[in-house]
Formats: structure tokens, sequence, C-alpha cells
């Protein structure tokens, strides 16, 4: 929903990005500033990023200042976009690609070539399908495509979209059906200039996707392939993983931007998610950053969540953050207390969990998550713990606030791991026990280290309820206790 206060934001954002286009403007161009400010109004682009990106292409493409300045539309869309028109020009026969003709690109692309030709944009001896031609790589074999069939009568853009037909069905080795449901499916692919359509083929082969796959994937075709040679070169080895490996699994990675690549994990590292989460999935970064950015945000938000930061598995929930919300909320509906990734994230495992009322954690994940409080080995609590009969009934976040208070106090780890289920009880409740273990005056007497101080409050905890683990509940139902105990 679109808010007031969405819209009341508006213009200080639009205001703060026409100053940084006038600033970019006056250096790039030595304007002065009213100059800049006359020229800003006539220009829509909104990205100062893409703005500057728009100004570097069009001097590129061996285009002046003057050029520039006259046709400041040039700078109203992505610096790909503006490239990619003026390469299918050039493959199209067209000579001399001024700054008009590139502005006009999509009037110009609709006309028939014989019209073309008397405006004298192509040269009356090119055949335009020839020329097209001359660009498929690798080539097809003779006979493949007739270039001859092709009519100066025929629209320019008619002839590019049969060749690429022709072309795609050969190269792909596909049936036509299948072609016509690429070109029906993805619209870009259409219009997506020859020599970038042959290196997304090459790139996307090199990644190891079979031709059919390719096919079914076909937005790898109208990607950007500097991109992906770039973030090929430059994060290969992202986090510590195979990008390129990824890239197979995923191939929509293959269109994310080199400066969305360093932006997501600039975000994910801000965040302290570690390599090992991120190598996990690297598909991550086919989300936005602003995604990322808003879902870590909610995250951080709910405790339920945040306390899974430190799984392996913990970009899940950035992944499929609206099933494990609505998951979240449902469970709390059903008073369900223990929220394990595994059901918040995949897909089939919440069934079974609610049917039948399990309302515990994963054993690995409690180890886990103790072991990342503590920065010991499992090793060294995990033995003790698992004696707990009710070690994975309790929620992280109480877990996590137990451990806080101990460390408040000044408890060591050690002497923590040496109680481990320490951690399992309320710290309403320890504070108690603690104050009990301090008042007695035989233990005044010794020395008494923190680790015996912890498992003396643990005695005092459990005395009233015959050691039979039942102190970690305010109050217990024999429900949930019988189901635990059917579990352990």
């Amino acid at each position: 929903m679109f808010f007031i206060k969405h819209i009341l934001r508006l213009p200080v954002r639009l205001c703060h990005n026409e100053a940084v286009k006038i600033q970019i403007l006056q250096d790039a161009f030595g304007m002065a500033s009213s100059e800049a400010k006359t020229l800003v109004s006539k220009i829509t682009q909104r990205d100062p990023d893409k703005f500057l990106g728009c100004i570097n292409m069009c001097r590129n493409l061996g285009y002046g200042d003057n050029e520039i300045l006259e046709y400041p539309g040039l700078l109203n869309g992505p610096p790909m976009v503006l490239e990619q028109h003026f390469m299918s020009l050039e493959e199209g026969g067209f000579e001399k690609i001024t700054p008009h003709i590139l502005l006009k690109y999509r009037k110009y692309f609709s006309k028939k070539i014989c019209t073309l030709k008397e405006d004298k944009l192509v040269p009356e001896h090119i055949n335009v399908a020839e020329s097209f031609g001359h660009y498929f790589d690798p080539h097809p074999e003779d006979g493949v495509i007739d270039y001859k069939q092709f009519k100066d009568e025929e629209r320019w853009r008619d002839v590019h979209y049969k060749l690429l037909k022709m072309y795609l069905k050969w190269r792909l080795k596909a049936s036509t059906e299948e072609i016509d449901v690429l070109f029906r499916t993805h619209k870009m692919v259409q219009n997506k200039c020859i020599r970038y359509l042959c290196e997304n083929i090459k790139l996307a082969l090199d990644i190891g996707l079979p031709l059919k796959r390719i096919i079914r994937s076909g937005y790898i075709l109208h990607s950007y392939p500097k991109y992906t040679k770039e973030v090929l070169r430059d994060f290969a080895n992202i986090a510590g993983g195979d990008l390129k490996q990824a890239m197979y699994r995923s191939p929509k990675l293959c269109m994310v931007s080199p400066k969305n690549y360093a932006k997501i994990y600039g975000i994910l590292k801000e965040h302290e998610i570690p390599d090992e989460a991120i190598r996990n999935k690297l598909s991550i970064f086919q989300l936005s950053p602003q995604t990322v950015k808003h879902r870590l945000e909610e995250i951080d938000k709910m405790p339920e969540l945040k306390v899974l930061k430190f799984h392996k598995q913990f970009l899940r929930l950035v992944l499929y953050h609206h099933r494990a919300k609505s998951r979240l909320c449902f469970m709390e509906e059903l008073q369900m207390k223990c929220v394990p990734l595994r059901i918040l994230s995949q897909q089939t495992s919440i069934d079974m969990h609610i049917r039948d009322s399990r309302d515990i954690n994963d054993c690995k994940e409690v180890m886990l998550f103790i072991k990342n409080l503590l920065k010991i080995d499992p090793k060294h609590f995990e033995k003790s713990l698992r004696r707990h009969p009710y070690h994975l009934a309790v929620p992280l976040p109480q877990i996590e606030d137990t451990y806080r208070y101990l460390h408040k106090i000044k408890f060591k780890n050690e002497a923590i791991c040496k109680a481990s289920s320490i951690l399992l009880y309320p710290k309403e409740k320890i504070k108690e026990a603690l104050l009990a273990v301090r008042k007695n005056s035989l233990i005044g007497k010794v020395h008494v280290s923190q680790a015996q101080r912890l498992n003396l409050a643990l005695y005092n905890l459990e005395k009233k309820h015959h050691f039979t683990g039942d102190g970690i509940w305010p109050e217990l139902s024999t429900e949930c206790e019988t189901e635990l105990k059917t579990k352990e």
C-alpha cells in the first residue's frame, strides 16, 4: 500500500537526485550551474548512476560533448540499452549512426528497408540480411539460412526477427515450436543485438548449461554479457564459493551486475552474515540490494528469526522471506514457540510438524546455536546437555537471553559449558537459584568455582521437581511433557 508518508518523501529524493545530476553535468561538461539546471529539466532519467553511465556510453560510442548536449534524450535510458541499439543498427547495415538516428531507434527499427535506403540511412548496395548474418558467431553452415529470400520491401525489424529465429533454431538444435515459445515467453530476445546474443550462448555453454536448458531459461539470452564476464572475473570465488557452479544451478545469476554483487555482499557483511552462509546460498545475489537490505532489517526486528543468523542456511529466510514470515505467524497463532529454520523455509516440512504438534527445536540447530554463543566445540557440552529431557523444548531466543544474563553477571563461557543445562532455564529462575547458593552458609566457608556455582543453582532449580527437568517450565502441561519424553 502506498501511504502518505511515501508521497512526502518523494520531493526530497527527487531534489537530491536533481542536485546530483546537475553536479554530474557541471563536472562532465564544465557547464555553469544555470545551464545544467535547464538541461536537467529535459532529462527524465532519475538514477544518477545510470545518468553518468549514459554520458560515458555516448562518449564510448564516439559522440562528442556537443552532440550529447544537443540530444539529451540519449541520457534517459539504461546505458546498456543505448549500446545494444547502436550495435543492432550497425549490424543491420546503418553506415553512419548519428545521435539523432540512435535516439529514434524504434522509429527506424520499424521502417521498411527500401525506405531506409531512400532516406540514405542504409547504403543502396547493402543486403541487410547478409549484413546481420555477418555477425553470427559461430556462423551456420552454408544452406542453413538463405539470405536471398529477404527483400527490401520487408521491414528492417522483421528481417532481424526471422534471422534470429533461424539462427537460434540451428544454434540451439531446437524445434520451430520451441523457438516460438522462447520468443513468446522472453520477448526481449527478439530485439537483442546479434553479437551479444551469440556471446550469451557461449557463456551459457561455458558455465555448463545444456542446450535444452538454455532454451527453457531464455532470460539468459537477453542478459548483458559484459556483466557476466566481469562478474566471473572479479567475483568468481565470492565468499569462498564457486560462482560459476552457482550460475549452473541458478542461471539468473548471469544477469546480475557487478555493482549489485558488490552491494549485496556489503549488505550481508554489515548484518554479520558469515561467508559460510553466503557461499551456501549464492542465489541470494539474484535479489536486488534493496530487497536484501529490507528483508534483513525485517528479520532483525523478529527475535525468532534473528536468532537463526548463526545457521549456515540462514539466507533461506531471506530468499523465502514471505513464506518464513507467514509460517512464523501461523505457528505463533498455534502457540508454538520453537521454530526450526527447516520448518520456516522448506516447502513441505511444516505439514507433519503441525499435525504432530511437535513444538521442539532441531537438535543440530540447538547444538550449533550454543556453540556459536559459547565459542566452544559441541563435543564439550553436547553429551551433558542431551541428558536434559527437554533440551529441544526451549526457544532459542530464551536460551540466548539466559546466556546474555549469565555473561552480564561475569560468568565465563568455560563455566557455562560445564553446566550447559543452565541455558535451558529462564533467567528469572536462575537469578533466584544463584541467590540461594550465595546465602548458603556452608558454601560461604569454602571456595566455589563458577562452574560449581552454576551446578549448585541447577540443583536448587530441580530439587523441588525431583530432578525430572520440569524446572525449566513456569507451568508444565502434561500433554507437552508426554510428547517430549516420547520424542526422547
